[in-house]
C-alpha cells in the first residue's frame, strides 16, 4: 500500500492537514462544533427522562421512586421510547446518507426532534395518567419518523431525529478527519454525551431551586409540572442553532469520490479517486473527480448510481471478512448498551434502592436524585470520555474496549457481592457508581461508537455504523423495559449480577474487530475492489 494515501488536489484543508494531532484547523473546529452540538442535545434528550419519570411518578402516583410501581412496564416503555425510535432511525438514516450523500440528509433529523420536544412539553394536564402514553408516543417519534423522498414512487426513506445523529455525525466527521486524529475527533463529538448528562443535571437542580418556595415550603407539588416541561424544553435553543449550521454544510471529498465511482465504475480499476489514491503518478485526466463528474456525484442523479448505492452494502457484507467485523461491532454494542443504559436510564432506581435518595418529602427527594446524578456525571461520565479522547491514538481502540469491559465486570461483581454492605455506606456506593461510569466511557461506550466510524469504508459507513448503533439501541430497549420490572420482582442485586455476566460475554466479540488506529478503510476497500475488478477482467479475457 502506498504511503501516499490522499489525493491532495481534491482534499479539503481539514483532510490535507498534517499538523500535530492537537493542532486543529478552523474547518475541523467548525465541524466538531456542528456535530458535537447534536450529540449534546441527543444526550440531554435521552438521559433527562431518568429524572422526568421521577417527577411524573410524584405527580400522578404520589410515589417517591424512579420506578412507576403501578405501571412498571409503561414506565419502562416511557424510558425506552426514544431508543425504540432510534433503532429504525439509525438504520434508515445511515443508509440514506450512503445513498444520497451526507449533505442531503444531515440536519433534517434535528427539525423533527425540535417539533417532537415542543409537542411533549405541550402535553395537556387533562390527560392524567394518559400523559405517560402521550409522552411515550412523542419520544418514540423523536427517535424516528418517515419522510417520502421523490426518487422512485415505490420507495421511501426514514429520516429519524435522535437515531439518525449517530451514523450521520460519525460519518460526517470520519469522512473529513485526518487519519492521525480521526479517533480523537470522533471521540470528541461522542464525549458531548457526558456534557449533555451533566448540564441536564445542573438544569434540573436549578429549576428545583427556583421552585423550592412553592413546592417545598407551601406544598404546591403541582408546580413540578412547570419544572419537567421547562427542563425538557430548554434544549430547543441549541437545537435551532444546530439545524441552521447543519443545513449549510458541504459534501465531503470522500463522499464525492464514492458518488463518482458509482457514476463511473471504471474509476475503481484506475485506483485513484477523490480522497483516496493507491499509487503516485498519472495525468490530470486520471483524476476521478473533474468538474463534470463532481457535479454528477454531488447529486447522485442517475438511477444507476442509486442502484449501486443499494447494492454496495449487500455485496460488501456478503463477504465473511466483512461480515465478521459487522458481527463484532453489532454484538459488542448490543451487549454494552444493555448494561450501560440499564444503569443510566434506571439510575434513579439504584440510587433510591441503595439509600442515596431516601427523603420522604417530594422536593428533597428530587433534589437528592438531581445531586446524585450530577456527582456521577462529573465524577465518572466526563473524565471517562476525556481519558479516551487523550489516549485513543496511543492505546488503540480494541485495548480500551477490552480494558473497559473488564473493569465494568469487576465493578458489577463488587456492587452485587457487597450489595448489603454498600446500602449502609453511601460513600462506597457512590465511588462504585463513579468508577462504573468512568470505565463505561473510558472503555466500550466510547469505542463501540468510534470503531464503526473507522472500520467501514465511506460507501457503507453510514449503514455499518447505523446498524451497529441500532443493535446497541435494541440492548438499551431491553434494559429499559426489563430493569424496571426486574428491580421490583428480583431485586437490584440480582440485576447487578446479570450485568456482570453480560459484560464478560461482551469481551470475545471485540476480537472479531481489527484495530482501526491509523487504518484507512477506503484504501483497503479500493484495493480489494480493484483486485476483484482485475480478476474479473482476466476471467473474461
Amino acid at each position: 500500500m502506498s504511503a501516499d494515501v490522499f489525493d491532495e488536489s481534491n482534499l479539503t484543508e481539514a483532510e490535507r492537514s498534517n499538523e500535530s494531532r492537537w493542532m486543529l484547523t478552523w474547518p475541523e473546529l467548525k465541524l466538531l462544533f456542528i456535530a458535537s452540538m447534536g450529540f449534546f442535545i441527543d444526550a440531554y434528550d435521552l438521559f433527562n427522562i431518568n429524572l422526568v419519570v421521577v417527577i411524573l411518578n410524584v405527580l400522578d402516583n404520589g410515589k417517591l421512586s424512579g420506578t412507576i410501581s403501578t405501571i412498571p412496564l409503561q414506565g419502562g416503555v416511557l424510558k425506552a421510547a426514544a431508543n425504540i425510535g432510534c433503532v429504525f432511525g439509525q438504520i434508515g438514516f445511515g443508509l440514506a446518507g450512503d445513498v444520497f450523500g451526507r449533505k442531503a440528509v444531515y440536519g433534517i433529523e434535528m427539525m423533527l426532534a425540535t417539533l417532537a420536544t415542543i409537542l411533549i412539553i405541550a402535553g395537556p394536564l387533562s390527560l392524567g395518567n394518559n400523559l405517560f402514553t402521550y409522552i411515550t408516543v412523542w419520544r418514540a417519534i423523536m427517535g424516528y419518523r418517515y419522510r417520502w423522498v421523490t426518487f422512485n414512487p415505490f420507495f421511501y426513506f426514514a429520516y429519524p431525529p435522535i437515531g439518525g445523529d449517530y451514523p450521520m455525525s460519525a460519518s460526517v466527521v470520519a469522512d473529513r478527519a485526518n487519519l492521525r486524529r480521526r479517533g480523537t475527533m470522533v471521540t470528541f463529538i461522542f464525549a458531548m454525551q457526558g456534557w449533555g448528562a451533566f448540564v441536564g443535571g445542573i438544569v434540573f437542580i436549578v429549576l428545583l431551586a427556583i421552585y423550592k418556595k412553592g413546592i417545598h415550603y407551601h406544598g404546591h407539588v403541582g408546580q413540578l409540572n412547570s419544572v419537567w416541561r421547562i427542563y425538557t424544553g430548554i434544549i430547543l435553543i441549541p437545537a435551532i442553532i444546530a439545524i441552521i449550521q447543519r443545513l449549510m454544510m458541504k459534501e465531503s471529498t470522500r463522499m464525492k469520490g464514492v458518488q463518482a465511482m458509482r457514476e463511473d465504475p471504471s474509476l475503481i480499476a484506475k485506483g485513484k479517486v477523490a480522497g483516496i489514491k493507491l499509487e503516485k503518478g498519472g495525468s490530470d485526466s486520471d483524476l476521478s473527480v473533474d468538474k463534470q463528474s463532481e457535479e454528477a456525484a454531488g447529486v447522485a442523479a442517475t438511477s444507476a448510481a442509486r442502484a449501486a448505492a443499494w447494492r454496495d452494502a449487500r455485496e460488501y457484507f456478503s463477504e465473511w471478512r466483512h461480515m465478521k467485523i459487522l458481527i463484532g461491532t453489532t454484538m459488542s454494542w448490543f451487549l454494552l448498551d444493555i448494561i450501560f443504559y440499564g444503569i443510566s436510564l434506571n439510575q434513579s432506581i439504584f440510587i433510591s434502592a441503595l439509600g442515596l435518595a431516601n427523603s420522604k418529602e417530594p422536593w428533597e427527594y428530587l433534589w437528592q436524585q438531581g445531586v446524585a446524578n450530577i456527582i456521577i456525571a462529573i465524577g465518572g461520565f466526563l473524565p471517562g470520555y476525556y481519558f479516551t479522547l487523550f489516549t485513543i491514538e496511543y492505546l488503540g481502540r480494541k485495548n480500551i474496549q477490552i480494558m473497559g469491559l473488564t473493569m465494568n465486570a469487576l465493578l458489577f461483581a463488587i456492587m452485587a457481592g457487597k450489595y448489603n454492605t454498600l446500602k449502609h455506606h453511601s460513600s462506597g456506593l457512590i465511588a462504585c457508581f463513579i468508577f462504573l461510569q468512568f470505565f463505561f466511557n473510558f472503555g466500550a461506550n466510547a469505542t463501540t461508537f468510534v470503531i464503526p466510524a473507522e472500520v467501514y469504508p465511506t460507501r457503507v459507513r453510514g449503514f455499518g455504523h447505523g446498524l451497529s448503533a441500532a443493535c446497541g439501541k435494541c440492548g438499551a430497549i431491553i434494559a429499559s423495559l426489563a430493569v424496571s420490572i426486574m428491580s421490583t420482582n428480583v431485586g437490584p442485586q440480582n440485576v447487578l449480577w446479570l450485568f456482570f455476566g453480560i459484560a464478560v460475554i461482551c469481551i470475545p466479540f471485540t476480537f472479531l474487530i481489527p484495530e482501526t488506529k491509523d487504518r484507512d478503510a477506503d484504501v483497503i476497500d479500493l484495493e480489494e475492489r480493484r483486485a476483484a475488478a482485475l480478476a474479473n477482467h482476466h476471467e473474461k479475457a
